[in-house]
């Protein structure tokens, strides 16, 4: 039957078609408002239609979030979004910056190449708000630390904006730091710092903040408790106002006898 073998040829090339053109994008991503989000993207061509490829990032009602040309793109977005992928590499990977409460998507992926257009399945992605970011977590300390001992601490982050990860920064000296950034999966990225500090015994707070600062300005920060044997038990004073008092006292002392001395020479004249 020769209209059931066209029917069947054209299963096939539709089969084959649908396979070609699958897109590899997360359904959904967390982003921080004022901040900015990465939304991780692949898909899957053959080599020929790769080359040449246009990116395209459409919202539900067809407008450009992302375009190569940037005067297609939406007023929205303009200035906001750019392509962090290289399409040669079949990577479609795009930036949203300065996020808004109302980019909550769907945002599709779709390409161009000449006057031919390619829509791939899974490759729409909604965004979640979250009114404030990830609390840092800092690893745990040593009690009863002895003065002058290297400790060795680490405080991690989450985040959904790889292109501009989160600074952080510790209330206490530090003597070495190592930053790393890990992919943990599903468009998330952990940003570490793991610090040498020495503590001296001579510190005025029992405690070690960990403060991480979001691109955007917002913070969080995190608080540990610092278990130092200390080197001045004297009233838990610090050694600078030890040295004060004795300094005072000895002054004192000076002016005393000599105030006396003085005295005493008026009453033998």
């Amino acid at each position: 039957n020769v209209s059931k073998h066209k029917y069947e040829l054209l299963c096939m090339l539709l089969a084959i078609t649908y396979f070609q053109h699958v897109a590899d994008v997360i359904p959904k991503i967390t982003a921080l408002p004022r901040s900015c989000v990465v939304i991780p993207c692949s898909f899957k061509m053959e080599e020929e239609y790769v080359t040449r490829l246009r990116v395209l990032w459409v919202t539900k009602k067809g407008g450009f979030m992302f375009h190569t040309d940037p005067v297609d793109v939406l007023d929205n977005f303009k200035g906001r979004t750019r392509l962090l992928g290289n399409p040669d590499e079949q990577d479609c990977t795009v930036e949203m910056d300065n996020v808004q409460t109302h980019d909550n998507g769907p945002f599709c992926f779709r390409a161009e190449r000449e006057n031919e257009r390619y829509s791939f399945n899974n490759s729409c992605v909604f965004i979640i708000m979250r009114a404030s970011p990830d609390k840092p977590v800092m690893s745990s300390l040593p009690e009863d630390i002895e003065p002058g001992t290297r400790v060795a601490v680490k405080c991690s982050v989450n985040h959904t904006c790889s292109s501009h990860p989160p600074q952080i920064t510790w209330s206490v000296p530090t003597a070495r730091e190592t930053i790393s950034h890990s992919h943990m999966g599903g468009g998330v990225w952990e940003t570490v710092s793991a610090v040498t500090f020495i503590p001296t015994g001579y510190e005025e707070k029992d405690e070690i903040v960990c403060t991480a600062k979001f691109w955007g300005g917002k913070t969080q920060e995190n608080t540990a408790f610092l278990s130092i044997r200390s080197k001045y038990r004297l009233i838990g004073l610090h050694p600078i106002f030890i040295w004060r008092i004795f300094a005072c006292t000895y002054v004192y002392e000076i002016y005393f006898n000599m105030t006396g001395q003085i005295e005493t020479v008026r009453h033998d004249l």
